[in-house]
C-alpha cells in the first residue's frame, strides 16, 4: 500500500527529530514553573531565556524584543489589539489591513471597531499582493496601524513588506507585518509574528517580535510572565522545540529550501505535461516572486471541495486555503479579494510542500490529480 502523500505544509508541519528529541526531558522529566524561585524553575527559566535568545537571533533583534505566545494566531491579536489598547494619541483612529491578510488578522476588526477605532481594507492585485499605489492614498497622519502579510499563504506570493514599512512610517503608523509563512529576519516592521509549527516544531508555540519602545498593553490579565506582555505560564517544552526547529532551519536553510523547490518543480512539470483540461496556475508556480513550496491552482469548473474529497481517497492532503463552515468550503477570501467571482474562487486548490516531499511524490500527485478529475 502507497504511503499517503502530505501536501499542505502551508497549514502545519510534521516535527523533526531534533525537535523531538530537544522536547523529550521537557515532556519526561523538567517540569519545574518558569516563574518558580527554586531549582526546577531556574532551570526551566534556563531553558526558556536560551529559546528567547536563539530567535532573537535569527531574527536579528534585542532578547527582550521577542515575547513567547500559544499560536501565531495569540500573537497577531496581541499585535493588533495590544498597539489598539495601548495607544495614546486620539487623532490616531484608523487602522489598515491589506485585504488578503489571514483570518486571525482580518477577524479582529469587530473588536477593534468596539475600541472606537475604524477598520480600512487595502486592495490586493490579481496576485493578493498589496497595491502600494492605494495604500500611499489611505495612509495619513489619523492611522495607527498597517497590516500586511510577509507572502501570502494561500497563493504564496510575497509582499514588497520594505516598501510597505516605509509608508507607514512616512506618516507616522506603525506596521506589522505577519511572518508566519515566511520567517526571517525583522527589518522595518514594528511587529511581527511567528509560529513554530510551520517551521517543523510543535503546536502550541509562538512568537511575537515587538521592537523596543513601541506602545502596547497585555490583552490576557494574570501574572507578569514574558515581560507583562503575556500573561500565563510559557509551555517550556513547546518553547525549547521552537527554538531546536528555528536552528535547524536557520542552519539547513539552503538545503531546505531546495528540497521544496525539487518536489515542487517535479509536480509543476508533470501537471504542464498531463495538460489537464481546465487547469490553470493563478500564480506562476515557478517564478521568484512566490515562496518555494507553494503551488495554486484552479481547475475550471471543478469546486476545490469535490476535488479535495477525491484527492483525500486517492491518498493526497492538500487543501484550499480558505475557511471550511459546517463542513463546506466557503469561497476563498483571498480569491475573492483579489477580483475572482465568487465561482472561480470556489475552485481554488492549495498544494504546499515542505522539508519531507520528494520529486516522486510530485510526479505521483499531479497524475493523482489528473486521475481525479
Amino acid at each position: 500500500m502507497r504511503q499517503r502523500i502530505y501536501l499542505d505544509h502551508a497549514a502545519t508541519t510534521p516535527m523533526l527529530p531534533s525537535v523531538v528529541e530537544a522536547m523529550r526531558p521537557w515532556v519526561e522529566l523538567s517540569f519545574g514553573n518558569p516563574s518558580s524561585l527554586y531549582a526546577e524553575g531556574r532551570e526551566a527559566r534556563e531553558a526558556v531565556d536560551s529559546a528567547r535568545q536563539t530567535l532573537a537571533q535569527a531574527l536579528g533583534c534585542e532578547f527582550g524584543e521577542v515575547i513567547f505566545t500559544s499560536s501565531g494566531t495569540e500573537a497577531v491579536n496581541l499585535a493588533i489589539l495590544g498597539v489598539a489598547l495601548g495607544n495614546l494619541d486620539p487623532q490616531r483612529t484608523r487602522v489598515l489591513f491589506s485585504a488578503a491578510e489571514h483570518h486571525c488578522v482580518l477577524h479582529t476588526r469587530p473588536i477593534l471597531k468596539r475600541l472606537g477605532y475604524k477598520v480600512e481594507f487595502v486592495r490586493v492585485d490579481k496576485r493578493a499582493r498589496t497595491d502600494l499605489d492605494r495604500l500611499d492614498q489611505m495612509l495619513g497622519p489619523d492611522v495607527l496601524l498597517v497590516s500586511a502579510m510577509s507572502a501570502n499563504n494561500e497563493l504564496g506570493t510575497l509582499n514588497e513588506v520594505s516598501a510597505i514599512g516605509d509608508a507607514a512610517r512616512k506618516v507616522g503608523s506603525l506596521f506589522f507585518c505577519d511572518r508566519v509563512q515566511k520567517s526571517e529576519k525583522v527589518g522595518i516592521e514594528d511587529l511581527a509574528c511567528f509560529a513554530a509549527h510551520k517551521l517543523n516544531g510543535p503546536k502550541g508555540a509562538g512568537a511575537l517580535f515587538i521592537r523596543a519602545g513601541t506602545k502596547m498593553k497585555p490583552i490576557i490579565a494574570g501574572g507578569g510572565q514574558e515581560r507583562e506582555m503575556r500573561a500565563g505560564t510559557e509551555n517550556v517544552a513547546a518553547i525549547v522545540g521552537f527554538a531546536e526547529a528555528v536552528s535547524q532551519h536557520v542552519r539547513l536553510k539552503v538545503e531546505f529550501e531546495a528540497a521544496k523547490l525539487a518536489a515542487k518543480t517535479a509536480f509543476v512539470s508533470k501537471l504542464n505535461e498531463l495538460a489537464i483540461p481546465g487547469l490553470s496556475f493563478t500564480v506562476e508556480p515557478l517564478s521568484n516572486n512566490i515562496l518555494s513550496g507553494h503551488v495554486h491552482l484552479r481547475i475550471a469548473g471543478r469546486s476545490a471541495e469535490t476535488m479535495l474529497i477525491k484527492l483525500d481517497r486517492a491518498g493526497v492532503s492538500a487543501s484550499s486555503g480558505a475557511a471550511c463552515s459546517s463542513g463546506s468550503i466557503e469561497p476563498s477570501h483571498v480569491l475573492l479579494a483579489a477580483g475572482y467571482s465568487e465561482a472561480e474562487a470556489r475552485e481554488g486548490l492549495r498544494f504546499t510542500f515542505g522539508i519531507t516531499n520528494t520529486p516522486d511524490e510530485g510526479v505521483r500527485a499531479a497524475q493523482l490529480i489528473a486521475n481525479a478529475c
